[in-house]
C-alpha cells in the first residue's frame, strides 16, 4: 500500500470535476454507462477521476510505460485524467497493460480534440439560409436524380485516414443528393446573389480550422458534420451528413 505522504494524487476541485464530467457528456467514455444516479428524486453525479498515466506508478509500470506517449508531465494535469465509472476505472488499473494505456490515451486525445473544436464553434458561423437546404432534404417527396458515378471526385480527394465505410457513405450521399442540393443552391442564388459562395466559404473556413487541429479525414468529416448540426440548432444529423458530402464532392472539403 502507498504511504499517504508519498501519494502523488491530489483532490480535484468541484469545478475541475464538473469540467471532466462535461467533457464526457455525463457518460463513461469506455462503457457508456451514465455517470449519475437518482436517489430520493434527486440526481447525483457518480464517477471517479482516473489517471491515465498512473499517479503513483509501480516500478513495473514505470518500465512498462517508459516509451509510451504521455499527455502531460504532471500526472494531475486535467489532460492526464478522465471521468469514468468505478467499474472501468478498476479494470484499467488492474492489471495495467500497454494496450489498455494506449486505448485510454487515444480516448482522452479525442475528448481533448472535441473540446478544442467546440470552443471554436462560436468563431465560425454559417448563415441561417443553410437550414433551407436541410429542410428540403428532410422533406424530399419522391426520387432524386442520381449523379453519375463517373462524375465523383471523392476517391481522388480522400486518403487512408478516411475509413472505407465513411467514404462509401459520402459517395452514396453525393450520388443520391448532389443534383438536388445544387438546384436548391441555384434557386437561393436567384433570390440572393452569391449566397452559395458565402455559405461555401464558411464551410471552407471551418474545414481549414479543423485541418489546423488534425489532418485525419475521419476526424475532419465528423467535425464538420457536428459543427453544421450544432449551428443549425440540431435540426437533423442525417441532413447535415448529406450537405457535408455535397461540399466534399464540390471541392470545398478535402481539396
Amino acid at each position: 500500500m502507498i504511504d499517504n505522504m508519498d501519494d502523488n494524487r491530489r483532490e480535484f476541485s468541484p469545478n475541475e470535476k464538473m469540467l471532466l464530467f462535461n467533457e464526457v457528456g455525463g457518460y463513461c467514455p469506455n462503457c457508456t454507462d451514465e455517470l449519475t444516479h437518482k436517489k430520493k428524486g434527486r440526481i447525483y453525479k457518480s464517477f471517479e477521476v482516473a489517471h491515465i498515466y498512473p499517479a503513483n506508478p509501480l516500478p513495473n509500470e514505470v518500465e512498462l510505460l517508459k516509451h509510451e506517449e504521455r499527455l502531460s508531465d504532471d500526472v494531475n494535469d486535467l489532460k492526464n485524467v478522465v471521468a469514468v465509472c468505478s467499474k472501468c476505472h478498476g479494470r484499467f488499473d488492474n492489471p495495467r497493460t500497454v494496450e489498455e494505456y494506449r486505448k485510454w490515451v487515444k480516448l482522452k486525445k479525442g475528448l481533448l480534440q472535441d473540446a478544442q473544436l467546440r470552443s471554436t464553434y462560436y468563431m465560425f458561423n454559417i448563415e441561417s439560409d443553410i437550414t433551407v437546404v436541410l429542410e428540403k432534404l428532410q422533406n424530399i417527396d419522391g426520387e432524386t436524380s442520381p449523379l453519375s458515378y463517373e462524375s465523383l471526385k471523392i476517391d481522388e480527394k480522400t486518403n487512408d485516414t478516411l475509413p472505407f465505410i465513411i467514404k462509401r457513405k459520402i459517395k452514396n450521399d453525393a450520388v443520391d443528393y448532389f443534383d438536388f442540393i445544387k438546384t436548391v443552391f441555384i434557386t437561393m442564388d436567384h433570390v440572393t446573389p452569391h449566397k452559395f459562395d458565402t455559405l461555401a466559404s464558411q464551410v471552407k473556413s471551418f474545414y481549414w480550422k479543423c485541418m489546423q487541429t488534425d489532418t485525419n479525414q475521419e476526424y475532419i468529416y465528423n467535425a464538420l458534420v457536428k459543427w453544421l448540426y450544432e449551428k443549425t440548432d440540431r435540426f437533423s444529423i442525417r441532413a447535415s451528413e448529406i450537405v457535408i458530402a455535397y461540399f466534399v464532392q464540390d471541392c470545398e472539403v478535402f481539396s
